[in-house]
């Protein structure tokens, strides 16, 4: 088989593995861990290619009242927030606890905040209904 074709033929799987994975599964990890299973080179460079640049560092989802897992940033990270319901109050803390930034949407809609610091955070979430959270590249 001509190599131009196998070359063609693994961009093709690469983009149907990265396409076909659930919602969920299409952030920066997932992504990075479907690339990685491949065991051809050329198959394997496709797929990393075929990421998108912009995918989200990390990303939460809830209802209601609750705090996330530590995680840190090392460079600024746009914290970008949805609420689904009448009120959500976001509180970003710092390592130690501290209120860094204390965000509110009120009714359903988005709002962002640059976190311009490097450092471990975490957030506390207090809302009446659902609500979405991602962490990305400015």
């Amino acid at each position: 088989m001509p190599v131009q074709l196998v070359k063609r033929r693994n961009i093709a799987l690469a983009l149907l593995l990265v396409q076909a994975a659930p919602a969920g599964a299409q952030d920066l990890t997932a992504g990075l861990m479907a690339c990685r299973s491949h065991s051809g080179a050329a198959a394997r460079l496709a797929c990393y290619d075929a990421l998108p640049l912009q995918a989200a560092i990390r990303r939460f989802q809830g209802a209601g009242s609750q705090v996330t897992p530590s995680f840190d940033i090392t460079a600024p990270t746009l914290l970008q927030f949805e609420s689904m319901d009448a009120i959500m109050v976001i509180y970003l803390l710092d390592a130690s606890g501290e209120v860094v930034q204390n965000l509110h949407q009120a009714g359903a809609g988005t709002g962002s905040f640059l976190m311009a610091q490097p450092g471990r955070y975490r957030l506390q979430i207090n809302a009446s209904g659902g609500w979405r959270i991602s962490l990305e590249a400015p």
